[in-house]
């Protein structure tokens, strides 16, 4: 789809649940949705008072400011993006982002389960852009722990339909969409409250990406399998004949597991190409499994073939990647932890984010 746009468009933020458990239906049925099932159809509701009073009735034991908020997030979704405007998904199961056009006005459904009521449709431009792609100022943009929330600040409504059609390889870097631009207050100017953890591993998934570029990130990998328990192998740069590390359990390396592992150090996702790719390896090494690691994250061809080989290959995207090292940090050698410094750090958990 091209982001040449016919009018003025605004980008807003819409997620899919709290732990994204609405993500894939809604990446698969072409729409954006919303929780507060328990409010039934609000079609009909002509101001944002009438949604704030079937707020109260629906959720009595929500703080009044918190109520007011959320009934806010539920009225923009409804009355205030419209179509033609741009809606931005980050995924919470995947670190990528997925972006689409506002198709239609808002419709109550009851056809997808019991976990998606409220639906705007869209037409998808992408649906796994890496997180990395974007700007740490744009992805603090969109940690915000809001649902619903347009996004303004640092020119995103310039800078982020730039970086789609970068990533889709199909404009210049500068993008001639016009944007729309009122007066009105946002709720993006009274954010406050981020979701810290994504920010943190935005943050190490770029500095793995700036110090462990290219052929080093195996390095990075091997280590994390050694220190649980892998005698490794790394190919040297260059050709590799489609295995970048070798990883046998045992002093040896000759026990199994015996794992195949293939490193991607570019932004771009890899496709299934790779993985089919990899499973030649496998077999041709007779190993038991094989893994890939892509900095750039997977495209949902190859997520699915994986899913079709789950007893031979396994994919790490840069949040698994960043799972694994946190969890081997303080095994690691001093040069790796020299080379990618961290501290954990302690804090409350909001429940009502």
């Amino acid at each position: 789809m091209s982001l040449t746009p016919n009018k003025t468009k605004a980008i807003w933020l819409v997620r899919a649940g709290k732990y994204g458990e609405q993500e894939q239906l809604a990446l698969e049925n072409n729409i954006v949705t919303i929780g507060w099932n328990k409010l039934g159809n609000i079609s009909d509701l002509q101001n944002k008072e009438e949604l704030i009073e079937l707020f109260e009735l629906t959720y009595p034991n929500e703080k009044p400011k918190a109520l007011v908020n959320k009934a806010s997030q539920v009225w923009r979704f409804k009355n205030e993006i419209e179509i033609g405007d741009l809606v931005v998904l980050p995924l919470k199961q995947e670190p990528v982002i997925a972006v689409g056009k506002i198709i239609s006005k808002y419709k109550f459904i009851d056809n997808l389960g019991t976990v998606i009521r409220h639906a705007r449709t869209v037409e998808w431009i992408t649906k796994d852009m890496p997180r990395n792609n974007l700007n740490q100022d744009l992805l603090y943009s969109l940690g915000a722990f809001m649902t619903v929330c347009r996004i303004q600040r640092n020119d995103a409504e310039t800078r982020i339909p730039a970086a789609i059609q970068s990533f889709l390889d199909k404009a210049s870097s500068s993008s001639n969409i016009t944007l729309r631009k009122t007066g009105e207050e946002t709720i993006d100017d009274k954010i406050e409250t981020v979701d810290l953890e994504t920010l943190g591993k935005d943050q190490i998934r770029s500095f793995i990406s700036q110090q462990f570029a290219g052929h080093r990130l195996q390095d990075l990998v091997a280590a994390i399998f050694e220190v649980e328990g892998y005698a490794t192998v790394v190919s040297p740069p260059g050709k590799d004949g489609g295995v970048d590390i070798l990883a046998g359990k045992g002093m040896l390396g000759l026990e199994e597991p015996r794992i195949c592992v293939q490193v991607k150090a570019t932004s771009t996702p890899s496709g299934i190409d790779v993985v089919n790719s990899l499973l030649g390896v496998v077999a041709s090494h007779g190993a038991s499994y094989g893994l890939i690691v892509s900095m750039g994250g997977f495209t949902q061809d190859a997520r699915k073939k994986a899913r079709e080989q789950f007893f031979k290959v396994r994919l790490w995207d840069s949040n698994d990647l960043i799972n694994a090292t946190l969890r081997n940090y303080t095994k690691l050698s001093d040069e790796i932890q020299a080379s990618l410094p961290l501290k954990q750090v302690w804090m409350l958990v909001d429940e009502d984010e």
